[in-house]
């Protein structure tokens, strides 16, 4: 994998310090504050709006997730709220050949049921490994990885009342996704938050 994983040193680096630890921003995404009940921008029947980073720089993905949290949006359906972040297809014969031309997701799982945030926080990775991809991760202490079902999961594990390190979360969701792919790209990464998400 071409994807540098953080060195052993690095790990051991409190979170506060980390390359992509969630330094204080905005609870605003596209530019409009977050509200109690729902992000204005991402309305009941709304397309979704697709915000571009680089892999290398995630801080306004960090933005999105902290402004569900912080909103305790229940999402449409009452069922929580998910931020997806989606890597880049490489196209042509390069891409079929190392098969990251296919879809590869990684749903970050930010309110539950009634809007209710805590740990743990799950990461559904949807690719073209289906549920082997969570094997294909290590992870370091404090995450786990499933497969449920056929679905393959990353999951941030907190004590209670510990600080949520949304940094971290996003953090390793694009570092899974990376490694999943062959050659990941630093370019065309994008996210957004997804409202419509249903359980039952």
């Amino acid at each position: 994998m071409s994807c540098q994983r953080p060195s052993g040193a690095e790990r051991s680096v409190p979170a506060g310090q980390r390359p992509w630890h969630d330094v204080p921003v905005a609870s605003r995404i596209g530019g409009r504050q977050a509200q109690h009940g729902g992000l204005l921008g991402q309305a009941a029947g709304a397309p979704q709006r697709w915000v571009e980073f680089r892999r290398s720089e995630a801080g306004a993905v960090i933005a999105m997730v902290r402004a569900v949290a912080e909103a305790r949006d229940p999402g449409e359906h009452g069922d929580g709220v998910e931020v997806i972040i989606e890597a880049p297809r490489l196209r042509g014969l390069a891409g079929l050949l190392n098969h990251d031309d296919r879809q590869a997701q990684a749903r970050i799982v930010v309110t539950r049921p009634g809007g209710e945030v805590g740990y743990p926080f799950d990461i559904q990775l949807v690719t073209a490994y289906g549920g082997g991809a969570a094997h294909r991760l290590r992870p370091p202490g404090g995450w786990a990885v499933s497969n449920s079902a056929g679905l393959a999961f990353l999951i941030q594990k907190g004590r209670p009342g510990a600080r949520y390190d949304f940094g971290a979360l996003v953090g390793w969701a694009v570092l899974a996704l990376s490694e999943l792919r062959r050659r990941p790209a630093e370019k065309g990464w994008r996210a957004t938050v997804d409202r419509s998400v249903k359980r039952r």
